[in-house]
């Protein structure tokens, strides 16, 4: 199955697709217990673009080890960030991911906490299946992962109640909930190949910025993009009254107007007037810059060319 619509890029990656979905497959469902594995199933065949085990095997490959040796730990990455999607469904109480119901509006609150843990498991069962490095040192790092996202899962609730949110605070945040696992699915690809150590540090650089691009990327895309283009309602941060960079830039320059009575076009336009539009732009730019910079470190090859086209595509999503 490719997740995502058919490009050149797609039938390049297609091969990669097609070791990630394979694995998936083979995941090992017991008859007689439904309500634990059906919840699980339905999720994984929501479809997604399944970026964090592509990194993996591209990482891998693009240091001189075969996609297939790191197909394990590619599962792992894809299987924790659907743990996570899952629970932040709940905590959110989102009705759709990706265009389908959540697992909890499906089925139920309790039965979408144990499918998450369910996800887990299987997370941690693919990840010691790696037999080419140090399964110690992979699973040191995953789990350490996990729990920092979790801290940024709990940061993100903590800024809910929180009337002044620091700039600081919020990019702390998203590293914690989004760029760490990047970072993690470029790591693990690197240590699978053998690298060196300072192979491994570019290829977290690359992660950890690819990830914080990706997700401040997402923020404007939010509020300045189309419903049709995103395939989510618009401005839906603003209305569901989200901290963002956004939002936190904005509040020095409302002169006492609430924000979050602003319309999505009022909002827009302050947003222009003030020159934060054009300033979170060029914060989004840098990080792909720096991500760009990682990149050109590699000697060239398929999968260096495969890491620069997926890059410009996560960057290049239309507003």
């Amino acid at each position: 199955m490719n997740p995502s619509p058919p490009t050149r890029l797609d039938a390049q990656l297609a091969p990669y697709y097609q070791i990630i979905d394979r694995e998936l497959e083979r995941l090992e469902f017991k008859p007689g217990i439904p309500l634990f594995y059906d919840p699980i199933r339905y999720f994984l065949t929501i479809p997604g673009k399944r970026i964090r085990p592509l990194l993996v095997l591209l990482a891998a490959e693009a240091l001189g080890r075969e996609a297939e040796q790191a197909r394990f730990a590619a599962v792992a990455v894809e299987l924790l960030h659907n743990f996570t999607l899952v629970h932040d469904d709940i905590m959110d109480n989102d009705d759709t991911r990706r265009g389908q119901e959540t697992v909890h509006k499906k089925w139920d609150i309790p039965t979408a906490i144990l499918a998450g843990d369910g996800l887990m498991g299987f997370a941690f069962q693919q990840l010691l299946r790696t037999t080419s490095t140090d399964r110690a040192a992979l699973a040191e790092r995953f789990t350490e992962t996990m729990i920092v996202i979790c801290e940024g899962q709990g940061q993100d609730k903590m800024f809910e109640t929180e009337q002044q949110v620091t700039e600081t605070a919020y990019l702390d945040m998203i590293a914690r909930k989004t760029a760490v696992l990047l970072q993690l699915s470029c790591e693990m690809g690197a240590m699978i190949a053998g690298a060196s150590g300072e192979e491994i540090e570019w290829f977290k650089t690359y992660g950890y910025a690819l990830g914080m691009g990706f997700q401040i990327q997402d923020d404007l895309l939010d509020t300045m993009g189309e419903t049709a283009a995103i395939g989510k309602i618009a401005g839906s941060d603003l209305s569901m009254h989200k901290q963002t960079i956004l939002t936190i830039k904005l509040q020095p320059h409302l002169g006492g107007r609430i924000l979050w009575d602003l319309s999505l076009k009022e909002y827009r336009t302050l947003l222009r007037e003030n020159g934060i539009l054009q300033e979170v732009e060029e914060l989004v730019q840098g990080y792909f810059n720096s991500a760009y910079d990682q990149l050109a470190k590699l000697s060239d090859g398929k999968a260096k060319s495969l890491l620069l086209r997926l890059t410009e595509l996560i960057q290049q999503r239309n507003l």
